[in-house]
């Protein structure tokens, strides 16, 4: 929790002279304040109630910083493949920290200093204590923005002393706490994986049992009405999170064909990993039109 950096000279920090804010980790306000200004807030709120020994309020907001529908929005940040395993370490460890959250800003309130909160992606200081901000930034999806809190203290000597409050980034409305330790996260983690010439080559019958999303195809009515059936041979290539990068025809009746590439353009599989790493595969897709129990016709 607590460690030493040494600058070159004093850094001048913005005090915390914010009243306490009522309500778990608050919603953005209406006035539309600043990531910075509502992290302090929100930090000088939940160390006013550890001072006072409000408990109740102490755990109210500390439980405010976990966050809800943590599926959903690890996918949405991280991608399906890295947000479903990050979600997964998540909920392992949610109830400890929903229990130890107000622990760290009990701990916190019995040292001397200012909250500072900076944007990872402009950090103030460069050492290798900004790690999981990289990480986090490293595997994000879109915009997301997460925010490094820390209470800092110039001691006598001239160290700048840093107690780590952690990462936080906005999830529905409010600012929710990371922790990488806890999400199974390290300085290596999401780093580039080595280049590969290209898409490894896997069996269509081996690739049919990664398979998470599969949509049935919708079978044409002319081809219907005319008593065709057969079997659609399809070349695909699946990108590294297991969705659909490129879809060619190979053989089949082409009154078929377009209702096959339809329904395959849709499928999912459980990405491949190679050494580690996920990669794109090359491989076939049969689709089978049967008429004796064909697929719903196209109305």
């Amino acid at each position: 929790m607590k460690r030493m950096i040494r600058i070159g000279m004093c850094v001048a920090l913005a005090g915390i002279c914010l009243p306490a804010v009522p309500g778990a980790a608050r919603a953005r306000s209406s006035e539309g304040g600043s990531p910075t200004e509502e992290l302090r807030s929100l930090m000088a709120a939940g160390l006013a109630a550890a001072r006072a020994g409000d408990q109740a309020k102490l755990e109210e907001i500390a439980h405010g910083l976990m966050i809800p529908n943590y599926e959903a929005w690890f996918k949405a940040a991280f991608g399906e493949w890295n947000g479903t395993k990050l979600a997964s370490a998540y909920k392992a460890d949610f109830e400890r920290q929903d229990k130890w959250l107000p622990t760290l800003f009990e701990s916190l309130s019995k040292q001397q200093g200012e909250v500072f909160v900076e944007d990872v992606r402009e950090p103030r200081y460069s050492g290798t204590g900004n790690w999981c901000g990289r990480v986090l930034l490293r595997a994000a999806k879109g915009e997301v923005q997460f925010y490094r809190v820390t209470l800092q203290q110039v001691m006598h000597t001239g160290l700048n002393r840093l107690d780590d409050a952690g990462y936080f980034t906005l999830v529905e409305g409010a600012y929710r706490r990371l922790d990488c330790k806890a999400l199974g996260l390290g300085p290596d983690s999401f780093s580039p994986p080595l280049p590969h010439p290209g898409p490894i080559r896997v069996g269509g019958n081996v690739q049919a049992a990664r398979i998470i999303k599969k949509v049935a195809p919708v079978y044409p009515k002319e081809a219907q009405k005319e008593r065709i059936s057969g079997t659609v041979r399809l070349h695909v290539i699946i990108d590294t999170e297991g969705g659909i990068k490129q879809l060619e025809v190979i053989s089949g009746h082409p009154l078929l064909q377009q209702a096959a590439l339809d329904a395959v353009r849709q499928w999912t599989y459980q990405p491949t990993l190679l050494n580690g790493n996920p990669v794109e595969v090359d491989t076939t897709i049969d689709v089978i039109f049967t008429l004796n129990n064909p697929p719903a016709p196209n109305p």
